[in-house]
């Protein structure tokens, strides 16, 4: 601690010669000159003291008759008087360290565990309205609050946490889970045919079926009666459940029109921006386009997101025109339309056979798509006794 001080405010090393040692030695320690590593041979004498008491040597030495030499100024305020010249340099390095610790206490890089196969629709978007974003204060940052808003604005969440780590905040979060359906089983019911169709297959959980297999049915036909006959003959009504497969025949159409208005892109305009710190410095015009599209692209080494980077601003422009289209482009688009449809409308079948058929109208070119498919035609519905 003793070394440290010294250095701190400074002390000479010095060589003394040609008179007295042990007189010269006396009298400083007379007139209150501290001296430490004295090495004393009896010709010269070798030691250390601070800068200030060194100023008052000269009356010691002279009176003893010894010739007091310099070897070397050691500590801070010599060091400061060495390098003087380079004050812009010190300025420079005390400018970046309070830099950097006023940086540090900003957000530069927000990460958001997304659990797989999860996605809740703007939620980026919402953390920036809270507050949660890339070059705001940790402080200005209420974590409790925002928790607390992103569960009562996504009511499909269970859970949410914000953990800041330095200059990066993560946010987690947990679906909630669906509430289980409660079915009422004691509410007796049929299950009917929702089409018709030839029945494949019958799978009768609980009441009695009422048609067989190879049947062709009704859209509303009786498939599984919630009605019991026991072992007495004595009936009883039930839920009924159960699932019923047919081969149906289904049939989507569409129509378009040759004559159409079309949307024609008048090209893209770019403008790039250097997003520095949260500021954001435009390098050219902002696109004069109604939708603007915005990517950030930072820099990152390895993980980590650094708080500087390139925004490219990307605008396209469209002009509405009347055209034309020919019956192979009218054919196209609505095949589309149809494959569109079937694929929602039996996801959960099994397509046997497809066919389609063209022809001209008086709203336009029609296309036809008969779909064959095996499907569940079970509809549930209630019985009411009085």
């Amino acid at each position: 601690m003793i070394s440290i001080f010294r250095y701190v405010s400074g002390y000479v090393e010095f060589c003394a010669e040609g008179g007295f040692p042990e007189r010269f030695l006396n009298l400083c320690k007379l007139n209150g000159i501290s001296l430490w590593n004295v090495e004393n041979d009896g010709v010269k004498v070798k030691a250390c003291t601070s800068a200030k008491e060194f100023e008052n040597i000269s009356k010691p030495a002279k009176n003893s008759g010894m010739t007091v030499k310099t070897l070397e100024n050691k500590g801070i305020p010599f060091w400061a008087r060495r390098h003087k010249w380079r004050c812009g340099l010190l300025a420079g390095l005390i400018i970046a360290v309070c830099l950097v610790w006023y940086m540090s206490g900003f957000v530069w890089d927000v990460e958001i565990a997304q659990e797989e196969g999860v996605k809740i629709n703007n939620f980026t978007e919402t953390l920036a309205e809270l507050g949660v974003k890339s070059g705001v204060r940790k402080s200005k940052i209420d974590v409790v609050e925002v928790q607390e808003a992103l569960l009562d604005m996504y009511p499909e969440l269970s859970w949410v946490s914000l953990n800041i780590f330095g200059d990066k905040i993560k946010v987690e979060y947990t679906p909630a889970t669906p509430a289980p359906e409660i079915v009422d089983t004691k509410a007796p019911s049929n299950i009917v045919a929702s089409k018709s169709g030839k029945i494949v297959l019958i799978e009768g959980y609980n009441g009695t079926n009422a048609v067989k297999e190879g049947a062709y049915v009704t859209q509303g036909s009786l498939l599984i009666s919630g009605v019991n006959t026991n072992g007495d003959g004595s009936e009883n009504i039930v839920r009924a459940r159960g699932k019923v497969f047919a081969e149906t025949k289904n049939t989507l159409t569409s129509t378009s029109e040759y004559e159409n208005s079309l949307n024609i892109s008048n090209g893209i305009s770019l403008r790039y921006k250097i997003d520095l710190f949260g500021l954001k410095i435009p390098l050219g015009i902002k696109p004069k386009t109604e939708t603007v599209t915005e990517t950030d692209s930072p820099l990152r080494i390895n993980s980590t997101i650094l708080p500087v980077g390139v925004i490219r601003d990307e605008g396209i422009s469209f002009s509405e025109s009347n055209g034309e289209y020919s019956s192979q482009e009218i054919d196209m688009l609505n095949l589309l339309y149809c494959i569109n449809e079937k694929r929602n409308a039996f996801k959960d079948a099994k397509i046997k056979a497809v066919s389609y058929k063209k022809n001209e109208t008086e709203q336009g070119r029609k296309l036809t798509m008969t779909v064959v498919c095996v499907e569940n035609i079970a509809l549930e519905k209630p019985v009411y006794v009085e």
